[in-house]
C-alpha cells in the first residue's frame, strides 16, 4: 500500500506535526490499522476507507488506540486526498467516528469546521480542582489563570473543559516562563476530567502559545493539536465573544506549528498549511 507523510501546520517540511496517510484502505482490518500506526510511531496515522467527490471516510489511530476525531489528521488527510484528486470542490466532508466534519479552503489554506460546546469554569463546580490541575502539570496554583487583557480582551481566564469532537481541558497560565515550566505527571493527568490537557498563554494581542499533553493515548507531548485548538476556540468564544487567533504550539519539542483559529459561540474553524515530506510503500500487512 502506498502512503504519504506530511507535516501539518507547517509552511515547510521538517516543521509542524507529522502525519502518515494511507489513502486506500478499504480492505484493511482494525487490528492491522492499529499495528501499522504503532509501526509508524507518529502521534496519529490515518486510513482512508472510501473517497469520492465531496466526501471521504477515515479512521484515525494513535500508536495505542483509535480516536473518533483529531485535528491535524483531518487537515493532513484532506490535503493528501486533494493532491491525489480523490476529493474535489471548495467544500467537502470528512466522516469519522465523530460524525461529519466540514473541510473548506480559505486564505490559501485548508480549514476544518466543527460545532461543539464549552463548559463553565471548573472551579465553579469543584473548588478543589485548581490544586489538582496545578499538580498534574508540575505547577502551583498561583501559576494558573490568565488576564485576558494580554490578548486584547477584558476578563480573567480560568481552567475549563471544551469539546469539538474530543473532551479537552483548557488550562490558561500566566506567562511564557510558566508555560515552559510545565512537566506533566501521568498519574495526576489521568484523574482529570478530559482526554488530555491543553495549556496556553498570551504572547500578544491575537497571539497565543500552547502545549498539549495526551499521555493517556500514547502522546506525551503533541507538537500541534488541531482538536485541542478547536476546543480552545470554543472555550475562548464562550468567554470573550468572537475570536480570531494564531496559536503557536510545539516550540518546546522542536516542531513549531502555526495553527489558525476562528470561533464564535458553538462553532470553530481551524486552519493550517501542509507540506509533503515523503511517499513510500508498505511492503507487507501485519
Amino acid at each position: 500500500m502506498e502512503f504519504f507523510q506530511v507535516d501539518v501546520f507547517a509552511d515547510r517540511a521538517y516543521e509542524g506535526n507529522p502525519l502518515a496517510v494511507f489513502p486506500d484502505c478499504s480492505d484493511v482490518s482494525s487490528d492491522q490499522m492499529q499495528a501499522i500506526a504503532h509501526e509508524m510511531n507518529l502521534s496519529e496515522t490515518t486510513f482512508v476507507t472510501e473517497a469520492s467527490g465531496d466526501s471521504y471516510r477515515v479512521r484515525i489511530f494513535t500508536p495505542h488506540e483509535e480516536l473518533p476525531f483529531a485535528g491535524h489528521p483531518t487537515l493532513g488527510t484532506a490535503w493528501v486526498l486533494r493532491e491525489l484528486g480523490l476529493v474535489s470542490g471548495d467544500v467537502y466532508y470528512q466522516h469519522s467516528g465523530a460524525e461529519k466534519t466540514k473541510i473548506l479552503e480559505d486564505r490559501g489554506m485548508l480549514w476544518f469546521e466543527r460545532n461543539g460546546r464549552a463548559d463553565p469554569d471548573l472551579e465553579d463546580s469543584k473548588p478543589t480542582i485548581r490544586s489538582e490541575i496545578a499538580e498534574a502539570i508540575g505547577l502551583v496554583e498561583r501559576d494558573l489563570d490568565l488576564q485576558a487583557r494580554e490578548i486584547g480582551r477584558p476578563g480573567l481566564l480560568r481552567p475549563g473543559v471544551a469539546n469539538a469532537g474530543l473532551e479537552q481541558l483548557m488550562i490558561p497560565v500566566r506567562d511564557l516562563e510558566t508555560l515552559a515550566r510545565c512537566v506533566p505527571r501521568v498519574d495526576r493527568l489521568a484523574a482529570l476530567p478530559a482526554l488530555g490537557v491543553y495549556v496556553f498563554t498570551a504572547v500578544k494581542a491575537g497571539g497565543l502559545r500552547s502545549r498539549g499533553f495526551f499521555p493517556g493515548v500514547g502522546v506525551p507531548e503533541d507538537p500541534g493539536t488541531g482538536s485541542a485548538a478547536a476546543a480552545l476556540g470554543l472555550y475562548l468564544a464562550r468567554r470573550l465573544g468572537k475570536v480570531d487567533f494564531e496559536v503557536v504550539q510545539g516550540v518546546e519539542v522542536g516542531r513549531p506549528c502555526r495553527i489558525h483559529l476562528s470561533a464564535s459561540d458553538g462553532v470553530v474553524r481551524i486552519g493550517g498549511a501542509c507540506s509533503l515530506v515523503l511517499r513510500g510503500t508498505l511492503e507487507r500487512l501485519p
